[in-house]
């Protein structure tokens, strides 16, 4: 029998398996392993369809078929119907909440092209809902008006800044809360910083039927003593226990510091929500949007909203205030510069960047389509595409040879930079920080409105696809034009993205999420 047989023979054993117990993540998991190995167009089709005649649409058993069925064909319609469904799974879960709810908008955020698109998926995948219902357990479960002292709250000493997850310096959320550690310290505040480490936990491998988990991170504490100071506090969840449990234990050690305020980084924090009752929260979410979380004040890079007050996630939540605070990324360290040479790049050529982890999701259809009549029409273009393992994009494959290059992930990925002429960021929803550091080196770069990259560049954003590649066309025909737009971005970068000009922003926001606290203890002992 030959390798391909038998791989076939033990795809038909699981799945009958799977059909006889289908509460077991196990048996889903082995078919995903065997899949990935074996995967075709009709074979996937076949199976689909055997399951859905043989496994039921509800229950645990529903919810493991519809995150199987996701992972195997890609349509939105399985990981919405796993959203309705775990809302109605008995006992609540709430590790099984919070597992769904962090796997499934970092899966979604692949394909949607913008932030609209974004906001779109995760309501009709039940977010909203199922945070709702995550704090409504927490606060029946933890009591934090038990916990917490109640005392008058009339100014800001002590703040508890919290993140779902912390790992490393190399992790940009991680390095994102480390940086806003240092605003606020620079306003004079005692921080401690407070992780229960959400994405993480002892069953989180089989909460699932896609077999989707974070692999154990490298957790390194270098380096975070130039944003906490030296014996800068931080405390993290015990991972071997369960969320609720975490949050218990965090919250206690976290009545300790005794805050005067709570912050938050990131769409949605299980503990954050659980200091809501009593506590002033300030809420950053990583991706333009509002996070998913009760708050009296936001964060948001998008001017126009400045000053609104709106429940952005519909009923599901109490309306906070939006307040206008673009500042994201220090000044990277320069390094040295890259010279074309080493890369084989004559002088004369002029050289595109691209940074991206997912370039097989990120970079396809009709923009990668017009990427290659751009190389076409300018044949002395040399393409970087920096990230993942390297491999080159599907969409590219015909580009003439030596126009593409890709480069796997690498941590000094910025040296890129120096010897670029252009940076270029896909239609897509992240990629900000990329943008945000070519604007501080003077590299234009081109992003669409409606995304974070957009927003760093504000109204240098690109508003359609025809206007996008026009000005690419236009800054590959004339150098001194795309030198000139480049330092414009790079002043840009100063005046509205560089956390060192944030501090004096964000002690407002602070001062004012204080003030809607007050407002809304007052309202309730009216």
């Amino acid at each position: 029998m030959d390798v391909k047989q038998e791989e076939l023979l033990l795809l038909d054993d699981v799945v009958r398996r799977t059909v006889a117990n289908p509460t077991a993540s196990h048996c889903w998991h082995q078919m995903i392993q065997i899949l990935r190995r074996q995967a075709h167009p009709a074979l996937s089709l076949q199976l689909e369809q055997f399951l859905l005649l043989n496994v039921e649409g509800n229950g645990l058993a529903g919810f493991y078929r519809a995150t199987f069925l996701d992972m195997l064909t890609g349509r939105p319609e399985y990981l919405q119907q796993a959203g309705q469904i775990i809302l109605t799974l008995q006992p609540l879960d709430t590790d099984r909440l919070i597992t769904f709810l962090q796997n499934s908008w970092q899966r979604v955020l692949l394909d949607t092209p913008g932030r609209d698109a974004f906001r779109l998926r995760l309501l009709e995948l039940a977010l909203p809902q199922i945070t709702a219902l995550l704090n409504q357990c927490i606060w029946q479960t933890l009591q934090p008006a038990q916990v917490l002292k109640d005392r008058p709250l009339t100014d800001i000493r002590k703040v508890a800044l919290i993140a779902p997850l912390l790992t490393n310096i190399k992790h940009p959320p991680t390095l994102m809360a480390l940086q806003q550690a240092d605003s606020l310290r620079q306003n004079g505040y005692e921080v401690a910083l407070f992780s229960a480490q959400e994405m993480l936990g002892p069953d989180f491998k089989h909460f699932l039927g896609s077999h989707s988990f974070m692999s154990d991170p490298e957790f390194v504490t270098a380096g975070w003593e130039r944003y906490l100071g030296q014996g800068g506090q931080f405390v993290t969840g015990d991972v071997r226990f369960s969320m609720m449990q975490r949050w218990k234990s965090l919250l206690h050690q976290m009545a300790q510091f005794d805050p005067d305020l709570v912050m938050s980084i990131g769409l949605y924090s299980g503990l954050a929500a659980a200091l809501y009752p009593v506590r002033p929260v300030l809420s950053l979410g990583i991706n333009s949007l509002s996070p998913m979380l009760p708050a009296d004040v936001w964060l948001t890079a998008q001017q126009d909203l400045h000053a609104t007050v709106t429940a952005q996630w519909g009923k599901a939540f109490p309306p906070s205030q939006a307040h206008y605070h673009p500042y994201r990324l220090h000044q990277p360290d320069v390094p040295e510069q890259l010279e074309r040479a080493t890369l084989g790049l004559a002088k004369n050529q002029s050289v595109l960047l691209t940074l991206v982890s997912e370039s097989e999701a990120r970079i396809t259809g009709e923009w990668a389509a017009s990427m290659l009549a751009i190389l076409a029409a300018f044949p002395d273009t040399v393409w970087l595409i920096v990230g993942g393992n390297g491999a080159m994009p599907t969409a590219l494959q015909s580009a003439k040879t030596g126009q593409v290059r890709c480069i796997a992930f690498c941590s000094d990925a910025l040296k890129y930079m120096t010897c670029s002429d252009i940076y270029i960021n896909p239609p897509m929803l992240g990629g900000g920080f990329a943008v945000a550091e070519a604007m501080s080196l003077g590299l234009p770069a081109l992003s669409m409105q409606g995304s974070d990259g957009g927003d760093k560049l504000g109204r240098a954003a690109m508003t359609s696809m025809a206007g996008y590649f026009q000005t690419l066309q236009l800054w590959l025909s004339q150098p001194d034009i795309r030198k000139s737009v480049g330092l414009a971005m790079q002043e840009h970068f100063h005046q509205h993205l560089d956390l060192a000009r944030a501090a004096p922003g964000l002690k407002i926001a602070c001062e004012l999420a204080l003030q809607r606290f007050q407002i809304r203890m007052a309202a309730q002992t009216s």
